[in-house]
C-alpha cells in the first residue's frame, strides 16, 4: 500500500509539474505573439514601403499562429486598407491600380481561414479598390458598403452574404463569382460586367444598375431584382427560377433560353427583350410591358 500510494504521489506531482510546464510555455508563447503583433502593428505606420509589406506578411503569419488573434488582425488590416485606399487626388486619370501594401493586405485578407473570424468581419466600406486582383478571395461576409471595384477582378471570388450595397463595380469581372445572398441594392453594374455563370442565389440586388452587364448562364434563383435597371444586360441561359422581378427594367435585355419558372415579372418593363426559348412557365406577367 506504501509503495501504491509513494507511486500515486509521484504521478501526481509529475501530472501538476508538466501542467504548470504546460502553463508556462503558453503564457510564454503569448506574450511572443503580443511581442509580434506589436512590431508587426508599429511596421504598418513606417513611411518605407518594404517594411511596412513585412508588417502585413507577419500579420498574416500571427493569423495563421494564433487563431485566438486572427479577429484583431482582421480589424487592424481592415482599418489598414480603408485608410491607404483613397480616392486618386486627380478624378481626371484612369482608375490606378490599389498600392502595393494595400494589395497585399487583400490578398492576406481574402486567403485567411475564415473559420477562424469568430465575430470579425472584413470592412472595407468605400474603400477605393478599382482595378484590384481579387481573384479567388474569400469575403464571405464583408463589408463592402459604398466600395469601388471598378474593372476589378473578382473571378470565382466567394462573397456570400457579403455587403455590397451601392457598391461601384463598373465593368468589374464577377465571373464564376459566389454571390449567394449578397446584398447589391443600389450597386451598380453597367459597363459590360461580367457575371457568367456567376452565384447570385437568393442576391438583394433590389434598385441595383445592371445596364449592359453580362449574366450569360448566372445563378439568379429567388434573387431579390425589384426596380433593378437590367436595360440591355444579357441573360442567356440565366437561372431565374422564382427570382423577384417586379417593375423591373429589362428593355433589350437577351433572355434566350433563360429559366423564368415561376418569375414574378409584375410590372416589369420587357420592351424590345429577347425572350426566344425562355421558359416562363407559372411566371408572373401581370402588368408587364411588352412590345
Amino acid at each position: 500500500m506504501l509503495a501504491t500510494m509513494a507511486t500515486l504521489a509521484v504521478a501526481a506531482f509529475t501530472w501538476v509539474s508538466i501542467t504548470q510546464v504546460r502553463e508556462e510555455q503558453d503564457i510564454s508563447r503569448q506574450g511572443q505573439i503580443t511581442d509580434r503583433f506589436n512590431a508587426a502593428v508599429d511596421n504598418l505606420g513606417n513611411a518605407s514601403l518594404d517594411v511596412r509589406l513585412g508588417g502585413i506578411y507577419a500579420l498574416q503569419r500571427i493569423m495563421q499562429d494564433s487563431a485566438r488573434d486572427q479577429p484583431t488582425v482582421i480589424t487592424v488590416l481592415s482599418a489598414y486598407i480603408r485608410t491607404h485606399a483613397l480616392r486618386s487626388a486627380d478624378l481626371n486619370t484612369a482608375p490606378n491600380t490599389p498600392p502595393n501594401d494595400v494589395a497585399a493586405a487583400l490578398t492576406v485578407l481574402g486567403t485567411r481561414d475564415v473559420s477562424r473570424d469568430g465575430s470579425a468581419l472584413v470592412d472595407l466600406r468605400g474603400a477605393y479598390l478599382d482595378n484590384a486582383d481579387l481573384t479567388n478571395v474569400n469575403l464571405t461576409n464583408a463589408n463592402l458598403d459604398g466600395v469601388r471595384l471598378g474593372h476589378a477582378d473578382l473571378t470565382a471570388a466567394n462573397l456570400t452574404n457579403a455587403n455590397l450595397t451601392a457598391a461601384n463595380l463598373t465593368a468589374a469581372n464577377l465571373t464564376n463569382a459566389n454571390l449567394t445572398n449578397a446584398s447589391l441594392e443600389g450597386a451598380n453594374l453597367t459597363g459590360e460586367a461580367l457575371l457568367g455563370e456567376a452565384n447570385l442565389r437568393g442576391a438583394f440586388l433590389e434598385h441595383a444598375n445592371l445596364t449592359g452587364a453580362s449574366l450569360a448562364g448566372a445563378d439568379l434563383e429567388t434573387a431579390i431584382l425589384v426596380n433593378t435597371n437590367l436595360t440591355d444586360a444579357a441573360l442567356e441561359g440565366a437561372n431565374l427560377r422564382y427570382a423577384e422581378l417586379e417593375d423591373a427594367n429589362l428593355t433589350a435585355a437577351n433572355l434566350t433560353n433563360a429559366n423564368l419558372t415561376n418569375a414574378n415579372l409584375e410590372g416589369a418593363n420587357l420592351t424590345r427583350a429577347h425572350p426566344e426559348g425562355a421558359n416562363l412557365e407559372g411566371a408572373n406577367l401581370t402588368g408587364a410591358k411588352r412590345g
